[in-house]
């Protein structure tokens, strides 16, 4: 099962810890970190920085888009996320087994290597956990977000192995965050989730990822439902 976050927003945190240093947690707990930000320009270099480097130390992508074309960056994040992890085993495991990295090798040798690699990104089963901003300035957005997440799924579904997305917002309702659906592959339950996303308040970005860590990893020591408000 491959594990990722993805982070959309359309600003900096403004709250809580570094993200970027819960990202590399994640990291290294075997959770990718990837991240998409709504931007209309480049003014807001702070914000486009802190993405790039939540990315960055959570071994994730980012891209950066405009809301209307929102849901085919999250569907090209999240695939390209699934390959570059099953890439980066299989890269690793060539260097162990015969010193060699796929770009190394004739055409005919990378090219299968290649389609394995897609073969199993296709098949490999995904958990992936949306962390939605639904701060103040996402108002007029939180519509179209909503819609992307959906599509998501229906995306997802065309891959043969099992997808399941779980949604976090930021802030909750009642507090730094609230975990609006758990994992499912049901678009219906989805669906009627999602609709319970308002929008207003800070941007607590590095607690909202806090909690999708313990949601993914259901640790323990930290049990979610102590977190999600």
């Amino acid at each position: 099962m491959l594990n990722q976050i993805i982070v959309i927003s359309d600003g900096r945190s403004n709250v809580g810890p570094k993200p970027s240093s819960i990202a590399e947690l994640a990291y290294n707990k075997g959770i990718r970190v990837n991240t998409i930000g709504i931007i209309d320009s480049n003014k807001d270099r702070d914000a486009i920085e802190e993405l790039e480097d939540i990315a960055e130390k959570g071994g994730g992508l980012c891209e950066l888009t405009t809301l209307d074309k929102l849901s085919a960056a999250l569907s090209r994040v999240t695939i390209s996320s699934v390959y570059n992890s099953i890439e980066e085993v299989v890269r690793e495991e060539l260097k162990t087994i015969s010193d060699r990295d796929i770009y190394d090798m004739n055409p005919v040798e990378r090219n299968k290597i290649i389609d394995m690699i897609d073969k199993i990104s296709n098949e490999v089963p995904l958990k992936c956990l949306i962390l939605l901003d639904a701060s103040g300035s996402m108002k007029n957005k939180i519509d179209v977000a909503r819609k992307s997440v959906l599509e998501l799924l229906l995306f997802l579904q065309e891959r043969k192995g099992e997808n399941q997305i779980g949604l976090i917002a930021y802030p909750g309702k009642d507090g730094y965050y609230q975990m609006l659906s758990d994992f499912t592959s049901n678009i219906d339950e989805l669906k009627g989730d999602i609709e319970k996303i308002s929008t207003g308040g800070t941007t607590p970005t590095g607690y909202a990822m806090e909690g999708a860590i313990k949601m993914l990893t259901r640790d323990e020591d930290y049990p979610v439902n102590e977190y999600i408000v």
